[in-house]
């Protein structure tokens, strides 16, 4: 059933990503970015039913896959973009946003849906619904700034080229551009900060010891140096191409990194469900 209303959502995203996209080919059809926000609004709305109903259906457990967390992710980044586009009124992101959400989103429509069995007591755990939701978000904020620190760079193509045509129109100002990269990956950085403590405590709590040298530790470790890193350098005057080529390099590391770790069996402890990390540890 949440299968059912995932696909009606995808297709609204759809629908949506093509608005955006002939708007920003053709900005004197305004319409077509307020049919844009509000087809993507719907989208969202079914977007959050189907994971009520997958909830329902599973009990929080798909989340603990890579599908459900890619699923939560893009469902994430579209409220996102949805908060964003009341404050800033940049339609134009868009075009850059939604065509992302659905190169993520379009591919787990035809996989094995694949709920790992999560032990009943981790999901009654609050710090697991916490890491999850956190980490997710944080990864959530990182793919939105990816898409403004693609605009960013083509825009300082165009000015850099002199090339003051068609494009260069289109897209936002450096500056503006900059700023909202730099409040994203912040924002971004404060979410997936809180995600890595409750992790921690749930690792604690489910491993017994709160860091144990695990690929999925040790890479969200060097994701929260890198990202914390980005902060701190942007209080010493890092800002521009090179903070947006940082931001870029940062998400696909993330994606990267979030689809080998739960995608390739053996790599890591828990691959996201816990399960046999718990049976191993009460063996022992």
């Amino acid at each position: 059933m949440s299968v059912m209303f995932l696909r009606a959502a995808t297709a609204l995203y759809l629908v949506a990503a093509a608005a955006y996209v002939i708007f920003f080919a053709r900005p004197r059809h305004t319409r077509l970015a307020t049919v844009g926000f509000w087809v993507l609004t719907g989208a969202f709305a079914l977007h959050a039913v189907a994971i009520g109903v997958g909830c329902a259906e599973f009990g929080g457990q798909e989340f603990f896959s890579l599908r459900g967390g890619l699923v939560l992710m893009v469902f994430l980044a579209a409220g996102i973009y949805l908060f964003l586009q009341r404050w800033y009124h940049m339609p134009t992101v868009g075009a850059f946003i939604t065509p992302l959400m659905l190169v993520v989103l379009i591919p787990v429509l035809f996989g094995d849906p694949g709920h790992p069995g999560v032990p009943p007591e981790t999901l009654r755990n609050p710090s697991v619904t916490v890491h999850v939701m956190t980490m997710v978000l944080g990864v959530a904020l990182f793919g939105v700034a990816f898409g403004v620190s693609v605009m960013y760079l083509l825009q300082e193509r165009e000015v850099k080229g002199k090339h003051f045509g068609a494009l260069f129109s289109r897209l936002p100002s450096l500056e503006s551009l900059d700023r909202l990269n730099q409040r994203l990956v912040r924002s971004g950085f404060v979410f997936y900060t809180i995600g890595i403590i409750a992790g921690t405590l749930t690792a604690k709590v489910v491993w017994k010891s709160a860091w144990s040298w695990d690929p999925q530790q040790v890479v969200s470790l060097a994701v929260f140096l890198l990202y914390g890193a980005m902060v701190q350098l942007r209080h010493t005057g890092w800002h521009g191409r090179r903070y947006a080529l940082l931001t870029l390099v940062g998400f696909v590391i993330v994606l990267g990194s979030m689809v080998t770790l739960k995608s390739v069996p053996g790599v890591t402890r828990h691959a996201g469900d816990y399960g046999a990390t718990v049976r191993a540890g009460d063996a022992q």
